[in-house]
């Protein structure tokens, strides 16, 4: 019996080489910076740890439960593995990076770890643990820039967080307590009935989650996290926990089954139908950039949470369409922000005038807002007008007018974000009163930025590189 349990645990590390990775090389940073305290140092590692990892993830080859159905790897889970190294490898290129010491990477591989065991977890203790060490992460980088503004978000992210945690215990406590069983795989077998409270536990359960993913109504943390963490956490913090938190959310659902308890898809519906709402109207009133953006993000959650009720392929292959060009795009945008952070332009009407000086940064600065909002020739307009297409389908094969309700919602926000992701440009290239112009950009970061933004304009023309994480995932039970 102990030999087997041994065997068991030995041949499940394997497929956790990912997660082993991280957090041993969050170990070698905090000792390293105890010893080293140039940043450069911290950096060296932490890129290392990195590609370490995701290298580890191409060879891995384990598939199937691990430790005893305590958690599940499959092929969705090495996908996003790789996107959140990838993702995550271009902080070192933030023209803030030299600012940071070990701690932050640290916390930033912290992040990582907690976001990719919430891809693997399949018992409902270790989902808290996941979806905790992602949280804790979170609430340090957003206070990371030691501000009176930065401590305010991240004691409001950290309250809010607190609330979502203690729903989530207690519905988890409900679920419990009605099937008997912690695993999520065996928890389908003893669903049965359709009793008030397991309801109440299976909502309060999935509000925890939709907490990370920022949908409405616990989004309200995210504009004010946004605007004063340092923007390369923002950037992480914007597609890793968040991708992470949909991969377990959509786990989630299909364990309680979604398509047959037809109140939950209802609700999901329309909770992905007010983030787009309230995320798309609250970004027409701003006047930060960050915080445009964060609204902006709040949007595409409900875009990317319809792709979660849609069942078979069609609903995983649009999900990975939209994560990996959702990733690139944070990358994109966010790089360009710090740029222009980092001299001062953290208001839209700062950018007003700058087209005489750096019309060429301008320019880039439109591809990605043409991206965000989902128009040709960026691939935005490839992930929507797929996304669209699905939605489209899944209407005609079902007649559900719920679903049709949030295709034109998606439709009309795209629509409604032309007039707040076109303010920069606006401001740009149309509007002359400014004090300052000049900006003085380093040739190194408009070659950074240039390889950033030429992503998004290449994979319009080249889909079929996207199509081909597309085939992998149509061979996934997901």
């Amino acid at each position: 019996m102990l030999t087997n349990q041994l065997t068991n645990i030995l041949d499940s590390l394997g497929g956790l080489s990912f997660e082993i990775s991280l957090a041993a090389g969050a170990l070698i940073l905090l000792m390293a910076g105890l010893v080293w305290k140039q940043t450069l140092v911290s950096r060296v590692i932490y890129v290392v740890v990195i590609l370490v990892a995701m290298w580890l993830v191409q060879v891995d080859g384990v598939s199937g439960f691990l430790f005893d159905q305590t958690l599940v790897t499959d092929s969705m889970g090495q996908i996003m593995k790789l996107l959140f190294g990838v993702t995550s490898l271009w902080i070192v290129f933030f023209p803030t990076a030299e600012r940071h010491r070990s701690e932050y990477y640290f916390l930033i591989l912290s992040l990582i770890l907690g976001s990719t065991l919430m891809l693997s977890v399949n018992h409902l203790l270790v989902i808290y643990l996941a979806v905790e060490l992602t949280s804790f992460s979170a609430y340090m980088l957003t206070n990371f820039n030691f501000r009176k503004g930065a401590f305010e978000a991240g004691m409001k992210y950290l309250i809010f967080g607190g609330v979502t945690s203690a729903l989530a215990l207690y519905g988890m406590s409900l679920i419990y307590g009605f099937t008997g069983t912690l695993s999520l795989s065996e928890m389908d077998l003893h669903l049965t009935g359709d009793p008030v409270l397991l309801n109440v536990g299976i909502l309060l359960f999935i509000g925890g989650i939709l907490f990370k993913v920022s949908a409405v109504p616990f989004h309200i943390w995210v504009p004010s996290a946004y605007q004063e963490a340092p923007t390369d956490a923002v950037m992480v913090l914007s597609v890793v926990p968040k991708l992470g938190g949909f991969v377990l959310l959509h786990r989630i659902l299909m364990t309680v089954g979604v398509q047959e308890l037809y109140w939950l898809y209802v609700t999901i519906s329309v909770i992905g139908i007010f983030t787009i709402v309230l995320g798309t109207l609250g970004a027409l009133g701003q006047t930060n950039v960050k915080r445009m953006i964060a609204y902006g993000a709040i949007a595409h959650s409900g875009f990317i949470l319809v792709t979660l009720l849609i069942p078979f392929e069609n609903g995983a292959v649009a999900f990975a369409w939209y994560a990996v060009v959702y990733a690139m795009m944070n990358v994109a945008v966010f790089y360009l922000v710090s740029v222009f952070e980092i001299h001062g332009k953290t208001e839209i009407n700062h950018f007003s005038g700058l087209s005489k000086t750096e019309a060429y940064m301008g320019g880039l600065m439109v591809v990605v807002m043409i991206a965000l909002i989902g128009l040709p020739p960026t691939v935005g307009f490839t992930a929507k007008f797929y996304l669209f297409t699905v939605m489209w389908d899944w209407y005609q094969q079902v007649g559900d007018p719920v679903m049709l309700t949030y295709l034109i919602v998606a439709i009309l926000s795209v629509i409604f974000s032309l007039f707040f992701y076109l303010k920069i440009p606006y401001f740009f290239f149309l509007k002359q009163e400014i004090s300052d112009l000049q900006v003085g950009i380093p040739v190194s970061q408009r070659i950074i930025a240039t390889i950033f933004t030429s992503g998004l304009l290449w994979f319009f023309f080249r889909p079929e590189i996207l199509n081909n994480i597309a085939e992998i995932i149509k061979f996934l039970d997901w």
